[in-house]
């Protein structure tokens, strides 16, 4: 089946730049969102559409990119869309977003017992990624829908890759990225909160940082597009950040593993969350850590 109209449940920070992506290129799009703000900027784009329900979207889309920001979230969409529409023309769900395993799974038996197939597509970027087209889109499910859903991929990342043949795969490997990415930052975050008490520059103890061998994914983007800028806007709120790293470390319960690192990367975005940080953008620890010992940006 050739997929042409899609839709996008959830059109926030990283499905906004996305959708345009699509509109760019000539691709109608049906868009659904709880927030009218999240929607506005397409309101006078003629290949956008809103609408109000997921049933609406239904009838209109051959394909659902869910880009929701909790698993609860997930389970609630998922719900509506296995509920009975007339004139269904969804075949394809993809969600995008950072729900764990066990919600994974359960949510594509629920839409395949339908007949919809479910393709776990989790990606990595931020929303600046998601606007250029540079994402890492990591992909699981069945190699049909995967081969269907494919062009798509190709316009929102850079790096597709497949990673297995059923749903929660991919969510693994993201799991993986984010406790990596995340504890990265908190880590980059406590180190250069040293440096500036010893008297070093942040935005030179960054350049140092950045070709020796701590070089991360903070010091290469993080910190010089958001953090020495000031304007601290990656896309992805403390809140969510304590939420993927909890989801990784949950999911080490099950398998009974012993991970001590991912457990501080744990407890490091649950004190951000405590200190009053949930709702501020991950790269926010770095103003917490520098408040907590009283050091100014240097």
């Amino acid at each position: 089946m050739t997929v042409r109209d899609i839709a996008f449940i959830g059109v926030g920070r990283m499905a906004g730049p996305m959708a345009r992506r699509f509109t760019a290129r000539g691709w109608p799009v049906h868009l659904l969102d709880p927030d009218p703000e999240a929607v506005r900027p397409f309101r006078d784009d003629p290949l956008a559409r809103v609408h109000a329900t997921v049933e609406e979207v239904a009838g209109h889309a051959d394909v659902a990119l869910l880009s929701l920001p909790t698993p609860a979230a997930l389970e609630e969409v998922g719900e509506q869309l296995t509920a009975p529409v007339a004139n269904r023309k969804l075949r394809y769900v993809v969600n995008t977003s950072t729900a764990g395993v066990d919600t994974t799974r359960d949510i594509a038996t629920a839409l395949e017992d339908v007949g919809l197939s479910f393709v776990d597509a989790p990606v990595s970027g931020g929303g600046a990624g998601a606007a250029r087209g540079s994402l890492s889109v990591i992909v699981s499910g069945d190699p049909d829908a995967v081969a269907a859903c494919h062009p798509l991929f190709e316009v929102i990342g850079s790096h597709v890759t497949v990673v297995g043949e059923h749903p929660g795969q991919a969510q693994v490997v993201k799991l993986a990225n984010n406790v990596l990415s995340l504890g990265a930052l908190a880590a980059t975050a406590e180190a250069t909160t040293l440096t500036s008490r010893a008297g070093i520059p942040l935005d030179l103890a960054i350049r140092v940082l950045d070709v020796s061998s701590g070089r991360n994914s903070s010091t290469a983007e993080k910190f010089p597009d958001e953090v020495l800028t000031g304007r601290y806007d990656f896309g992805h709120p403390a809140r969510a950040a304590l939420k993927d790293v909890a989801l990784f470390t949950s999911l080490a319960d099950e398998l009974g593993l012993t991970t001590p690192l991912a457990r501080a990367v744990a407890d490091t975005w649950r004190l951000a969350v405590t200190e009053g940080y949930g709702d501020q953008d991950c790269t926010r620890i770095v103003t917490m850590f520098q408040r907590l010992n009283g050091v100014d940006r240097g």
